[in-house]
């Protein structure tokens, strides 16, 4: 029994020798010479207790609720829609109101369809004065039709409403209009006025009538209330107008 207790303890100091012999073996590999050195070494080798490492945050980022809304963006009001382009036209035609009488007129270039003499209507002018042509009676309404009364209107591309004139002739004595003749009747365009010498004339007309008389129409008004003189034998062409109120007596332009 002592023989082997012996041999045992031979045995742990083997495997002690052993133990300190490898201990050395990775010291000098790790070229630690000294225990002074081993100390340094293990020390370097665990994290500091008292000195955590530092942490920085990861900076925060905000996404919008609605993805087509970039940041900075979400209060703010949605920008106010432009304005629309005026329509001087437009504005020209609101500036006219009932009573105003105006310098324009069919120039009978349109055939049957009304073609005014400007294309805007002008600043208005006295009806007392020959410059005026027609009278605006009433705007933005079903305008009274018949002889000599029209209309002129215009459609705002940009605002999309319509304004409306509506127009009664006023005829002047030794002005001149166009007329259409075949045979011996005569039609009048009573909403033209032309130059009384104007060369050609412009089609569906022929004629050049040229205005005698305006008068309050008596009754059964006829040519024959047209005669400026006893004895006249001036061949008339006469018309009731303005609601068959009125008398305007023509004839064929002779020249002069």
């Amino acid at each position: 029994m002592a023989g082997a207790s012996s041999d045992h303890s031979t045995a742990k100091v083997l495997a002690l020798v052993g133990g300190i012999a490898s201990v050395l073996s990775i010291l000098t590999w790790l070229g630690v010479s000294n225990a002074t050195e081993l100390k340094v070494l293990l020390a370097d080798s665990q994290p500091s207790r008292s000195s955590p490492a530092s942490y920085t945050p990861s900076p925060t980022v905000r996404i919008p609720d609605d993805p087509e809304i970039g940041e900075g963006n979400a209060d703010e009001p949605d920008p106010e829609p432009p304005a629309p382009t005026p329509d001087p036209t437009e504005e020209a035609f609101q500036a006219i109101s009932a009573g105003d009488c105006l310098a324009v007129y069919d120039t009978g270039r349109g055939g049957k369809s009304i073609d005014w003499s400007a294309d805007v209507p002008p600043d208005p002018v006295s009806c007392a004065g020959e410059q005026a042509q027609v009278q605006v009676t009433a705007t933005d309404t079903a305008c009274p039709t018949g002889d000599g009364r029209s209309y002129w209107s215009h459609r705002s591309a940009t605002t999309g409403d319509t304004t409306k004139l509506c127009l009664s002739r006023i005829y002047h004595a030794t002005y001149c209009m166009l007329g259409r003749q075949s045979g011996d009747a005569i039609s009048l365009g009573l909403m033209t006025a032309v130059d009384c010498r104007r060369e050609p004339v412009p089609a569906p007309y022929n004629q050049i009538m040229h205005i005698t008389g305006v008068y309050r129409a008596p009754a059964g008004a006829n040519a024959d209330n047209c005669r400026r003189a006893a004895g006249d034998r001036t061949r008339y062409w006469a018309y009731l107008v303005d609601g068959d109120s009125k008398l305007l007596c023509t004839t064929t332009y002779q020249g002069g």
